[in-house]
C-alpha cells in the first residue's frame, strides 16, 4: 500500500468518524421526541415505507408505528455501539501511521477544510448575487 492510499485510506476513516457522531445525535435527536409521545394523550408517530400510505389502512398504520417505535431503542443502542467500534477501528488504524504521516494527513485536511470553505463562500456569493441582495 503507498501513502496516498494510506492518506485517502485514513481521511475516509477520519470523515467516517466526523459523520457517525453526528448522526447518533440526530437519531437520538428525532428519537426524544418519539419518547414523549408515549403520553396518553399523544398517538406514537412514525415512518411508513415508500408508498405504503396509499395502501394500509388506518389501524395498519397505528400498529405499524407501534412496531417501530418498539424497535426504536434496539437500533439506538446499536448504533451507539456501532459509532463506539468505528471510533476504535479509526483509532488503531491511526496508531499504524507515522508521525510524518499523521502530520501531513493533519496538513490534507486542513487544506481539504479551507478548499470547503472557499466553495462555500464562493457558492453563497453567487447565490446572493442572483437574488439581487
Amino acid at each position: 500500500m503507498n501513502l496516498k492510499s494510506i492518506v485517502l485510506t485514513s481521511l475516509g476513516l477520519l470523515a467516517l468518524l466526523v459523520a457517525i457522531p453526528a448522526i447518533t445525535t440526530l437519531s437520538a435527536q428525532e428519537a426524544a421526541p418519539s419518547a414523549s409521545s408515549t403520553a396518553p394523550n399523544k398517538e406514537i408517530r412514525g415512518r411508513l415505507p415508500a408508498h405504503w400510505n396509499d395502501i394500509v389502512t388506518e389501524d395498519q398504520k397505528k400498529q405499524i408505528y407501534e412496531i417501530q417505535h418498539g424497535y426504536q431503542a434496539q437500533i439506538q443502542k446499536l448504533e451507539m455501539e456501532i459509532a463506539r467500534l468505528d471510533s476504535a477501528m479509526a483509532d488503531e488504524v491511526k496508531a499504524v501511521l507515522t508521525d510524518v504521516q499523521l502530520t501531513r494527513l493533519k496538513e490534507l485536511i486542513t487544506e481539504e477544510e479551507l478548499r470547503r470553505k472557499k466553495n462555500e463562500a464562493a457558492k453563497a456569493a453567487a447565490e446572493k448575487a442572483l437574488s439581487g441582495s
